[in-house]
């Protein structure tokens, strides 16, 4: 709320000449700080601006936009500021994109305006916006900390860090730091549900789900307060207590687990697995996918240079459980939680999950699901990864056949000599049965010939048609030939089949897209004479 009897604060807008958007080459800039001379600018995911000055204070007052090697800062008094990007030429992209400190370091962002003294004011790269701003969590590997597999049944964790307690306890002369870094560890790994956690999200999702319980019982701990402020003697004293036991089973373990975990949960993530011509003809009883998946290096922050986290980069940011604090009758405690994405510190690599069993019906639908797995979407630190959907795409780059529908096409290369004196060529088709088309008359180039019911599986279970298009290959001729000799082809030979153009269906029919026009030779027009077209 700004001054004025309680009015609020319009919000900032952009000015219609101006492009507001994040260009996708820019996002590189998101979760960075940058300081010049009398401030500094920290810019956040979906434009809005973190800085010390008072206009910015409110959310959403600041903003910010990227975009054709620009960034522009708009706040309320300054308005649109622009600055130009400079230093680009010097870095490496790639680790520019995977925010690499030393790359961020190399480039300034320089107002396009110069100032009245005749200077142009610069900002400079100042920090990352990471997951550790906000608090601290143990970066080692909690499994290497207990000497234990990431297999260990619970049984041998506990044993485990019973005898490691007690060698490296303080009281015998043990080193307290790695003491205290036992006992954290057995607190996670000990705990089946503590574990789980971090084996989905890392640290930071332990102590997400932990921050997410303090607000469950903040909220017991306000209903408490209602019922503590009607006395007991109140007539209706009772109806007060059943209503607010009625309102507490809400926040019923399990079901408080459920929303939890339901909040820090991933988006679900769609993947789009080619499915072959021969697969969508035949079907397919098991198939087998394999997923790349993002998943944690576990330990590789704080030891980055070891072999194990050789092939590990930066992880996808993490979104925290940011604990909102007020004064209640019980104390200072958690009223609320907000959602914070920042950069995160620690590492990740990409993985193969096999995903078996897929079944494949014959003629399959463009983007029908086959399958979705819980649990297996890409790990980020803080959150608890999401289901994989697993879903049909038509075709595959090693197919001879465009789909169309249940149409399929395909181009027959043939000779000159078969396009003139007639050809008759064989090959398998995907039901593993042999086509042979015949032709004992000449074939215009681009004739087609249609097969019935020898397409995929459609609507009513109809098998569609297979349109093959014919394509002439002219004979390579020496410069200063004026005559050639032509045979007749052998009686029966195997088919040469390429795929089709892209097919576009246009008001129930098919049209093939012209390839032609990308592939046409250039030549000069003669000056001699006028020349239509």
């Amino acid at each position: 709320m700004g001054g004025g009897g309680g009015r609020p604060t319009p919000p900032t807008s952009w000015p219609k000449t101006e492009n507001s958007e994040i260009s996708a080459d820019s996002e590189w800039l998101v979760n960075t700080e940058w300081k010049g001379k009398t401030a500094k600018y920290l810019l956040l995911k979906d434009g809005f601006v973190e800085s010390p000055l008072k206009e910015c204070e409110q959310e959403g007052r600041c903003l910010w936009a990227a975009n054709n090697n620009r960034v522009l800062i708009n706040t309320p008094t300054l308005k649109v500021v622009k600055f130009k990007i400079e230093g680009l030429d010097k870095v490496d992209r790639k680790k520019l994109e995977n925010k690499v400190e030393s790359e961020l370091r190399k480039v300034k962002l320089v107002t396009e305006k110069a100032s009245k003294s005749g200077k142009k004011s610069q900002l400079e790269f100042e920090r990352l916006a990471t997951a550790g701003d906000s608090e601290t969590v143990f970066a080692g590997d909690l499994y290497k900390v207990l000497d234990i597999s990431e297999d260990a049944e619970q049984s041998s964790i506990k044993s485990k860090f019973r005898r490691l307690s007690i060698s490296n306890h303080p009281d015998k002369g043990g080193d307290p730091k790695v003491f205290n870094e036992i006992r954290e560890a057995y607190e996670v790994l000990g705990d089946p549900e503590n574990r789980k956690y971090y084996d989905m999200g890392g640290m930071q999702l332990v102590k997400n789900v932990e921050n997410s319980w303090k607000e469950v019982d903040a909220q017991k701990s306000q209903l408490d307060m209602q019922l503590q402020k009607v006395p007991k003697n109140h007539p209706q004293y009772s109806q007060f207590k059943a209503q607010i036991d009625a309102q507490k089973q809400q926040f019923e373990k399990s079901r408080m687990k459920h929303e939890i975990e339901k909040k820090l949960r991933s988006e679900d993530v769609e993947v789009h697995v080619p499915i072959s011509a021969y697969e969508l003809y035949n079907g397919v009883g098991k198939k087998s996918y394999d997923f790349k998946r993002i998943v944690i290096c576990r330990g590789c922050r704080v030891e980055p240079d070891s072999p194990k986290c050789q092939e590990c980069g930066r992880c996808p940011p993490e979104k925290i459980q940011v604990p909102q604090y007020g004064m209640t009758p019980f104390g200072r405690q958690v009223v609320g939680m907000k959602e914070k994405e920042q950069e995160s510190l620690e590492k990740c690599r990409e993985v193969t999950v096999k995903i078996n069993d897929l079944r494949i019906p014959k003629g399959a639908k463009e983007g029908s699901t086959l399958k979705y797995v819980s649990d297996i979407g890409h790990q980020t630190p803080g959150k608890m990864p999401g289901k994989v959907v697993l879903k049909v795409q038509r075709g595959s780059t090693n197919d001879t056949y465009t789909i169309a529908e249940s149409d399929l096409h395909t181009v027959l290369k043939i000779s000159l000599e078969q396009a003139l004196f007639g050809f008759s060529l064989s090959w398998t088709h995907l039901g593993d049965e042999t086509v042979t088309i015949s032709r004992d008359t000449a074939t215009n180039p681009d004739e087609v010939f249609r097969l019935k019911k020898k397409g995929l599986v459609g609507d009513g279970g109809q098998r569609g048609d297979l349109f093959v298009r014919v394509a002439v290959s002219m004979p390579s001729v020496e410069k200063g030939t004026s005559s050639l000799t032509l045979q007749a082809p052998e009686s029966t030979t195997q088919a040469a089949l390429e795929r089709e153009d892209p097919v576009e269906l246009r008001e129930g029919a098919a049209w093939r897209q012209w390839r032609a026009r990308g592939m046409a030779t250039n030549v000069k027009a003669s000056k001699s004479s006028k020349q239509e077209l």
